[in-house]
């Protein structure tokens, strides 16, 4: 009898969902090895993680789902694309598989959207990989500062930046006593960055400068430098990246500059400032209330960026020093830099629009004109009411572009079409701004007057204003930000919440980017925002855990209200017994104003309610309508002002009752 030796058994066909999970694994596995105890010891090429391996692996991996999609792409669906396009011969068979057809169009849609979704995914996995090779240089940095290691691994990394980026980038090393410095050179078409890395913090040393004749900013510099000596390194490479964008857009958009234009936007922020300085009396103080926020240029991003809002403790809590600092040379003390992450900002960046935008020519230096500048040729000057300011106009360039129809004709020279370019300046909020319908809708009109086409672009928000009933709640968005912001430690459970909040009312969304077609919108826009923020700031006060206990009610058709019902503290028995009457409730309604953002405080008794079973009922009936600035309290008002908090406003009508 004759044996034979069993076949081996076919090896399973691995299928795209194996190699995007087995993609998946290899990132996971390489950010687990790097949340060592000791930080650096996983960056040695013979510990426990090897980087080298680590990107073999990956690339490998890539590999074989790029050629898995391939195969699917030419079996599979080059069969049903065979199908689809072989003539129609009406034969029982061709006509059997026409009826298929519909499932087969299906099939290939859903499959091209799988493939998307596929190639998203393996983008964001590079940048996994990508942050968390920063995060270990940054924690290698952090624990033994730049020795000779950590400063080649820099080095390195800055080299593979700059090929990512599309920049030239040459080293070069020199000996400076017992000091070795290696400068990076990053070079692009007009910007070169320089960086020198040496074993000690004295060693690190940033300057940017560029081929062209164009006047630089030293705190570009500082910027930059601050990043690499804190050992952020991923933030060193978003603003060498930031740079690289500009650099990139100005050789491509040539001879339209937009590395003079954003300098010229940081020239024009600079002039709205010091005239509403002018106008408020040289208070810098004032400008957070009345005025477009402070101007803060290469403050958290290279280019311009503004401070719009501060909390109010912060506002009150800077010494006179600081704020000189702030306004006078645009750059914040160590003391104000300790609290900027609390602040909001706006910072200004370039974006692709569908119309094209005016960019200005090397001889225009801002958009906003001092009283005694001239016009520039192509160019109309606007004349602005300052919307919180009373008597103060301000001028701004504005341009037009030549129609079709030969209407809006411009003057020949510096307004000429090769400066017309479809990209559109941006705000930024940094955070992003929970937001009502309300002010979404005021944004929107404040920036729509500027468009230059008929077709408007979208705004503000992730959703429109009109869906609301598919929109979260400005209650909810405020409660998850206060619980995971920074210094605001961990949200109060219900049972230790001094503040009681009724079913949330008010629909909001999430305000990151506006496009400002022109510099005059941010003299409204930062007003709304600004409105906005003092509310969120009363809110997210509600998840405070002090006492006395409040119950807070908002309202729908009026965002910016909230009535209170402080209850009277009933805790000591006796001395009720001994008192003539007992402690009474106390009834609020707080309210942020237009325009400057001022907090009013109402008593049920100015309000003239004298008792009711349902305090919060009867301050409902009140309309907003009747609410005038003139019959609020003066010293709760002020507290409000002050504070801009629900529990210190229901803490001092406690301890002062009507």
């Amino acid at each position: 009898m004759s044996t034979e030796a069993p076949s081996a058994l076919p090896y399973p066909q691995r299928t795209i969902s194996d190699e995007f999970h087995e993609l998946q694994y290899i990132v996971s596995q390489f950010q687990t090895q790097l949340d060592t105890p000791h930080g650096t010891v996983g960056l040695h090429p013979f510990g426990p993680v090897n980087v080298d391996g680590a990107k073999t692996s990956f690339t490998q991996a890539c590999k074989r789902l790029r050629e898995a999609l391939t195969s699917y792409r030419d079996t599979t669906l080059a069969s049903w694309i065979h199908l689809l396009s072989a003539p129609n011969n009406y034969d029982s068979s061709a006509l059997a598989l026409t009826n298929k057809a519909p499932a087969a169009v299906r099939e290939l849609d859903e499959m091209r959207r799988i493939a998307d979704a596929l190639h998203e995914d393996t983008n964001k996995c590079k940048t996994v990989l990508l942050d968390a090779a920063a995060t270990a240089i940054s924690k290698a940095l952090a624990v033994s500062g730049p020795t000779g290691q950590q400063a080649t691994m820099v080095v390195e990394r800055l080299k593979s930046t700059a090929r990512r980026l599309g920049l030239a980038q040459y080293t070069d090393t020199r000996t400076e006593g017992s000091d070795t410095i290696t400068t990076v050179t990053l070079a692009g078409s007009i910007i070169v960055i320089d960086v020198d890395i040496g074993n000690s913090q004295a060693a690190l040393k940033v300057k940017v400068s560029y081929v062209s004749d164009i006047e630089h900013d030293d705190r570009i510099d500082a910027l930059m430098l601050d990043r690499l000596r804190a050992g952020d390194i991923r933030g060193f490479e978003e603003l060498v990246e930031e740079m690289a964008v500009l650099d990139r857009l100005t050789r491509e958009r040539s001879p339209a500059s937009f590395i003079h234009n954003t300098f010229a936007i940081i020239a024009t922020l600079k002039e709205i400032q010091a005239q509403e300085l002018a106008a408020l009396d040289g208070d810098s103080r004032l400008l957070l209330r009345y005025g477009s926020g402070i101007a803060l240029p290469h403050a958290r991003h290279v280019g311009p960026s503004s401070l719009y809002f501060m909390p109010a403790t912060l506002r009150h809590g800077l010494a006179d020093d600081d704020w000189e600092k702030l306004v006078n040379t645009q750059s914040m003390s160590e003391r104000a830099k300790s609290v900027s992450e609390l602040c909001h900002w706006l910072y200004y960046t370039w974006e692709p629009s569908s119309s094209p935008h005016y960019f200005l020519p090397s001889a225009v230096e801002k958009l906003c004109l001092p009283a005694d500048a001239m016009e520039v040729a192509g160019s109309q000057v606007i004349t602005v009411r300052h919307p919180a300011i009373h008597g103060l106009d301000m001028r701004f360039l504005e341009f037009t572009k030549q129609q079709a129809d030969g209407t809006d004709m411009q003057a020949e020279g510096d307004a000429s079409s090769e400066f017309w370019i479809p990209y559109t300046l941006v705000a930024r909020l940094e955070p992003p701004l929970p937001a009502c319908a309300l002010t979404v809708r005021a944004i929107m009109t404040a920036t729509s007057s500027d468009a230059t086409t008929q077709e408007p672009e979208q705004t503000a928000g992730h959703d429109s204003p009109r869906l609301l009933e598919n929109a979260p709640t400005l209650e909810n968005l405020v409660r998850g930000i206060a619980a995971n912001h920074p210094g605001s430690g961990q949200e109060a459970s219900p049972e230790e919440r001094a503040v009681e909040m009724e079913s949330p009312q008010i629909r909001a969304w999430t305000i990151c980017r506006i496009p400002v077609h022109s510099p005059r919108s941010i003299l409204a826009i930062t007003a709304i925002l600004r409105r906005q923020a003092t509310f969120n700031s009363l809110l997210a006060s509600c998840f405070a855990t002090t006492q006395p206990s409040v119950t807070a009610k908002t309202y729908a058709n009026d965002p910016f209200r909230i009535d209170l019902l402080v209850r009277a503290h009933r805790g000591d028995v006796d001395a009720m017994a001994e008192s003539a009457e007992s402690p009474a409730d106390q009834g609020l309604v707080v309210r942020v104003a237009e325009t400057l953002g001022d907090v009013h405080v109402w008593t049920h008794q100015a309000l003239g309610i004298t008792t009711a079973d349902d305090l919060l009922a009867t301050l409902a009936s009140i309309a907003t309508s009747t609410l005038s600035k003139s019959t609020a309290h003066p010293s709760l008002s002020k507290v409000a002002g002050i504070g801009n908090s629900i529990p210190i406003i229901a803490s001092w009508i406690s301890a002062h009752p009507q």
